[in-house]
């Protein structure tokens, strides 16, 4: 098997005239297609997480301690305080009553205990979310334009916001591989 093939265009190039030796420690560590593929095709989308979190974070004007509770919280479908407060987090979103009055997470079953209630993600919540994977996967391409993202704005723009604009058009012109599509639907 030439493992050379499976390389991108620019690599294959760099490496003309070049043979590829792979010393193994063991036999069962031989590079196979299969297992390469079961490793990291499911993982090549986070590649570009450092750039979409940013225009996420900027787009719902949280902070990455938010998004990253949010996430959590998602993940759990339905939870109670105590589970809330079992979630490692940020001293800025420690606060139950002050993340609950982000309006991020609605009162799904109530009880006379306050430990016994229920709630989840509401849609605003569940909407910042599911944008993170889609932009992650390609499924939908970052906006350039200053009316749907922040960080095209001149206005506001920083040198950091040029820098990540950047990347998000040379983001957006790559072709989207068939198995990063539709991920999380």
């Amino acid at each position: 098997m030439d493992a050379k093939k499976d390389l991108p265009k620019e690599l294959q190039d760099a490496m003309k005239g070049n043979s590829i030796h792979v010393n193994y420690l063991q036999e069962e560590d031989k590079y196979s297609k299969a297992k390469f593929s079961q490793v990291y095709r499911g993982y090549d989308f986070l590649e570009n997480l450092f750039v979409v979190r940013i225009y996420i974070q900027k787009k719902y004007e949280i902070n990455q301690y938010t998004l990253e509770l949010l996430l959590a919280l998602m993940g759990l479908k339905v939870f109670s305080r105590p589970m809330f407060a079992k979630i490692p987090k940020s001293f800025s979103v420690h606060q139950w009553k002050s993340f609950y009055k982000k309006g991020y997470i609605n009162l799904v079953m109530d009880h006379e205990s306050s430990e016994q209630r229920l709630y989840c993600l509401n849609t605003k919540g569940r909407n910042i979310v599911i944008a993170l994977y889609e932009y992650l996967s390609g499924e939908k391409k970052i906006p350039e334009s200053s009316k749907y993202n922040p960080m095209a704005n001149k206005a506001t723009q920083v040198p950091y916001d040029v820098k990540k604009l950047e990347l998000i058009k040379r983001l957006n012109q790559m072709e989207v591989p068939e198995h990063k599509k539709f991920l999380y639907r």
